[in-house]
């Protein structure tokens, strides 16, 4: 595709491929007891929900979208941040959707040569989807989001850790946020924190080592709330990400 996607048919494509997903994820969800994981690295989990809800994600993309290169969480692809094509993250946060704890989510992102232009980030155990396609602003729930959100009144920070850096790196990095008058909150769930910033419900997140799937939707989303977004590719499938409101 030579131009980018962000045409309201486009977006509405999107938004039912999301929703679809996000029923997909409710119904694992009721049989949670029944799901079968495994550890791809420590802490790091993959389950039954997983592939499934990537699989149906891939199928409705190649119906609606076909053509286009996919990269996901699971089964891998060809996609880079300069490229154009879809970043799908089925489930961000599978250990706390196997917990049984709220704090997960399902991302699908659009990048056109390296620039996110449309993104879906679903919060099936809140109720809430954030779509948003470059220029045309954030939607929640699939109406346009009315609500001028500003940065919160207290400065609380979502800060994400991974296998990329050191704890004591991380925990560097914890320090500063804090030397700058941030309260820092770690929910070991990147697309939730970001969606959550998006909604002024945090000061912003910053991760350093996460993948490409987990900001595709979220940085066009961020942006199209007001925030500011800095992403910066730090070696092949690593990327880090400084998104907050200005204060």
């Amino acid at each position: 595709m030579n131009e980018p996607m962000k045409t309201d048919s486009d977006l509405s494509k999107l938004e039912n491929i999301i929703d679809g997903a996000t029923q997909l994820a409710n119904a694992w969800s009721q049989k949670r007891s029944d799901l079968r994981f495994t550890e791809k690295s420590v802490g790091q989990i993959v389950s039954d929900a997983d592939t499934d809800i990537e699989a149906f994600i891939r199928g409705h993309l190649a119906e609606c979208f076909p053509g286009q290169a996919i990269i996901g969480e699971e089964f891998g692809g060809e996609l880079s941040s300069e490229q154009s094509g879809w970043a799908i993250d089925p489930i961000d946060g599978t250990t706390n959707f196997v917990l049984g704890l709220p704090l997960w989510a399902i991302s699908l992102g659009y990048y056109h040569h390296g620039e996110s232009v449309l993104g879906a980030i679903s919060l099936p155990d809140l109720g809430l989807m954030l779509t948003a396609a470059k220029g045309d602003g954030l939607r929640i729930n699939f109406e346009p989001d009315s609500t001028k959100h500003q940065p919160p009144s207290v400065k609380a920070i979502a800060l994400g850790e991974n296998d990329f850096e050191s704890g004591a790196q991380t925990d560097s990095r914890a320090q500063s946020l804090r030397a700058e008058g941030y309260g820092v909150v770690r929910y070991r769930c990147a697309v939730f924190s970001l969606a959550m910033s998006a909604m002024g419900r945090l000061s912003g997140y910053v991760e350093h080592g996460c993948g490409l799937w987990d900001i595709a939707a979220a940085e066009v989303i961020c942006r199209e709330a007001g925030m500011s977004v800095e992403t910066q590719k730090l070696t092949s499938g690593e990327y880090a990400i400084d998104a907050r409101w200005a204060t």
